[in-house]
């Protein structure tokens, strides 16, 4: 190759390239760095966008497990505290607490960081009723902890606000996080106050039906205030017993209507104050079957039809309406019958002073494995006996009737 010729152009394998072309081939390779670069710079921000996306699949994945894990519960208090672990845990935070409007407080936090949460709640106040009065979730910066507070409202209004404080040093919260904590508050108020409306419907129902019981028991002389101890009394059994909650209040309101049938029954047999006749008494034992036939039509009132049908039922098949033997009769009308029982022999009649409880609990227990079941026969002497150490209110004296009042007939 002449000399001309190498300093004219510039060689490429051997070739001679034009110097225009040399230096478009030049700017082609800036160009292609300069995309590389803006390249790197996408899958950076994609790799951060790709971690966000499974940050948001993670909660969400928690988010569905929280609903479906409290949708079917009823104890209000469990579902706060899943809620608090939840939102813990979802949240990457250092504690939760849900703080009510007279100020208790609920909360899940890590080891060690009571003072410092402390001294930040201190901070808060403004916040926290800011919160209360807009329902929006707000966020707020404690020194180096990221704050938010969102709404939890629950029955009639009233709105507690759930406070999550991040671990110090982690990542500020973002909207995902305010939208995350928004829904999981609005789901969980939802729940718990439909919890809170059907707890208030059943007290409500459960005080017209101690009216009623009530005016029903004042028909007989001899019963008045029975079906309320004994279903007082019942409750106190079933817990002792380990029974589950709510076999414990289907037990109260069963012991509550167990004499419901009694209002068929003529006032002058209830109230004859001589001894019955063996055709008065026949009478008097069709109740069970009456306060079944009143009831059955009522389909809250399924769970209390077999211990207000078979509460007369003896083990050994002495009993009635069916003359039940053993395992036959269903636990609840075993655990009525006891109880029912107990208060008859600690209630005057005409003819005899009420028995003392020492004396009636006796009586029970000579029964026990006869009439009465042994086992429920133990369990409410037990209750009877810690009711009565607890203290005035709980004693037993306040479920029976005063000296001068009459004795239940069975």
């Amino acid at each position: 190759m002449s000399e001309r010729a190498s300093s004219s152009g510039v060689t490429s394998g051997g070739r001679v390239m034009d110097p225009a072309r040399a230096l478009d081939s030049l700017a082609q390779l800036d160009s292609v760095a300069g995309v590389m670069q803006r390249l790197g710079a996408v899958i950076e921000e994609n790799e951060g966008l790709a971690n966000e996306v499974l940050r948001s699949y993670e909660q969400l994945n928690l988010v569905f497990e929280f609903t479906q894990k409290i949708a079917h519960i009823t104890d209000v208090a469990e579902i706060e505290r899943i809620l608090i672990e939840r939102t813990r845990t979802l949240l990457d935070a250092q504690a939760v607490e849900i703080i009510a409007p007279d100020g208790i407080r609920r909360a899940c936090r890590a080891a060690g960081a009571g003072q410092r949460l402390q001294q930040a709640y201190g901070e808060l106040p403004e916040t926290i009723e800011r919160v209360r009065q807009s329902r929006q979730v707000a966020v707020a910066t404690l020194e180096d902890q990221h704050v938010i507070a969102g709404p939890l409202v629950r029955l009639d209004n009233v709105v507690d606000v759930v406070v999550v404080i991040r671990r110090p040093g982690a990542p500020d919260y973002t909207s995902g996080d305010v939208l995350m904590l928004d829904s999981v508050l609005s789901f969980g108020g939802q729940i718990i106050t439909n919890c809170e409306m059907h707890r208030k419907l059943g007290r409500m129902s459960f005080e017209v039906t101690r009216a009623l019981v009530a005016a029903i028991d004042q028909k007989d002389h001899y019963t008045s205030g029975h079906s309320e101890r004994v279903g007082r009394l019942a409750r106190l059994t079933g817990v002792e017993l380990g029974l589950q909650p709510a076999e414990v209040q289907m037990l109260e309101w069963a012991g509550l209507l167990h004499d419901v049938g009694k209002i068929g029954i003529p006032e002058e047999i209830l109230n004859k104050p001589g001894k019955l006749t063996d055709e008065e008494f026949a009478i008097i034992r069709k109740h069970p079957r009456m306060g079944y036939d009143i009831l059955k039509p009522i389909a809250s009132f399924e769970g209390v039809l077999s211990a207000v049908l078979h509460h007369h039922e003896n083990i050994d098949g002495s009993g009635y309406p069916d003359g039940q033997t053993g395992d036959e009769t269903p636990v609840a009308a075993k655990i009525i019958h006891v109880v029912d029982v107990f208060d008859a022999l600690t209630s005057a009649r005409s003819y005899r002073a009420a028995f003392s409880v020492e004396k009636a609990c006796a009586i029970l227990r000579s029964e026990a494995g006869t009439k009465m079941d042994a086992q429920i026969v133990a369990a409410f002497c037990r209750a009877l006996e810690k009711a009565r150490l607890a203290g005035p209110e709980d004693s037993p004296m306040t479920f029976t009737t005063s000296e001068n009042a009459h004795a239940n007939r069975t």
